[in-house]
C-alpha cells in the first residue's frame, strides 16, 4: 500500500548510510510529531504512538528516551524545569513498564541494537528486566508472535524465523488456547481460499502457478501448519467422494 503523500515518508529498517547525508524523501527523524508516531507504528509500539495521540506524553520526550534525538540542554537551572524532567521521566516510566525506559522495552521486544548494542548491563539485568515486563509483552504481542525476551529466557532452541513462527509455536504446544483458535481459524479461512478451482498464485517472478503447486505455496505463505493441510486436504477429498456424479458425467463415463 503506498504511503499517505500527505503524511512524512518512513526511511527503511538498517541499510547503507553517508554521514552528514539524508534522504531527500525521508523527513527528519525525532523532530516532527507525525513522523514519530509514524515511526513507533512502523516498529510495533502501538501503545506508545497511542500516549502521544492522547496526550499523556509527547513525542519530543519519546523520541529522546528511544535516543532517536537529543534534548537541547537547559541554560541554567531551576526548580520547574526539574521539576519537568522528573514529570517526564514518571510518564515515561507508567508507558514502559516500571523501571524500565521506552528503549530498554524495545530490546525486550526486538532484541539488542545491531549499531549500539544492549542497554542493559549485564545478562542478569536484562533477564531481571524481562521478569518484571514480561506480562505486559507478552499481553501486547500478536497471537503466535513472542518478544524477544521469551526466545531468550523461556525458549529451547534458536528463534524461529518470522515466516514460520507461528506454526512452529502451534507444533510445539506453546500457544494459549486463545491463540490457537485464532490462528486455525484464519488458516482454515486461507486454505478454504486456495480450493477455488481457478486458484492460482503469482510466485513473484512472473510466473502463475496453478492447481496443487498454486496451493503449496499459498500454504507457506500462510504458515500453515502441514499437519493441519493434511487433515482438512483429507476432509476435502472425502467430501467430494461423497458427492453424487451428475448425470451428464454418467452418460459421458458409459460411454
Amino acid at each position: 500500500m503506498p504511503d499517505d503523500p500527505g503524511q512524512p515518508k518512513l526511511g527503511p529498517h538498517g541499510g547503507p548510510r553517508t554521514k552528514g547525508q539524508r534522504s531527500a524523501e525521508t523527513m527528519p527523524t525525532g523532530v516532527r510529531r507525525d513522523y514519530i508516531i509514524r515511526r513507533l507504528e512502523r516498529d510495533g509500539r502501538h501503545d506508545l504512538a497511542e500516549a502521544i495521540r492522547e496526550d499523556r506524553v509527547s513525542a519530543y520526550s519519546i523520541a529522546v528516551s528511544l535516543g532517536w534525538t537529543r534534548r537541547a540542554e537547559p541554560v541554567g537551572t531551576s526548580i520547574s524545569s526539574t521539576n519537568a524532567a522528573k514529570r517526564r521521566q514518571y510518564q515515561l516510566r507508567a508507558l514502559t513498564g516500571e523501571g524500565l525506559s521506552a528503549g530498554q522495552m524495545m530490546e525486550l521486544q526486538y532484541g539488542p541494537s545491531p549499531s549500539a548494542g544492549s542497554l542493559f548491563g549485564s545478562r542478569e539485568e536484562l533477564e531481571n528486566a524481562w521478569q518484571r515486563a514480561r506480562e505486559r509483552l507478552l499481553e501486547q504481542s500478536n497471537p503466535g508472535r513472542r518478544p524477544a525476551g521469551f526466545y531468550e529466557f523461556e525458549f529451547d532452541g534458536r528463534r524461529p524465523p518470522y515466516d514460520t513462527e507461528r506454526s512452529v509455536l502451534w507444533r510445539m504446544g506453546l500457544l494459549s488456547e486463545a491463540e490457537k483458535v485464532t490462528l486455525e481459524r484464519e488458516w482454515r479461512q486461507e486454505f478454504q481460499t486456495a480450493q477455488a478451482p481457478d486458484f492460482t498464485v503469482n510466485d513473484g517472478s512472473g510466473e502463475i502457478l496453478v492447481g496443487d503447486c498454486a496451493r503449496a505455496a499459498h500454504y507457506a505463505w500462510a504458515d500453515i501448519p502441514r499437519e493441519l493441510v493434511k487433515r482438512w486436504s483429507a476432509a476435502v477429498r472425502r467430501r467430494r467422494a461423497r458427492q453424487p456424479v451428475a448425470p451428464s458425467e454418467e452418460v459421458a463415463a458409459t460411454k
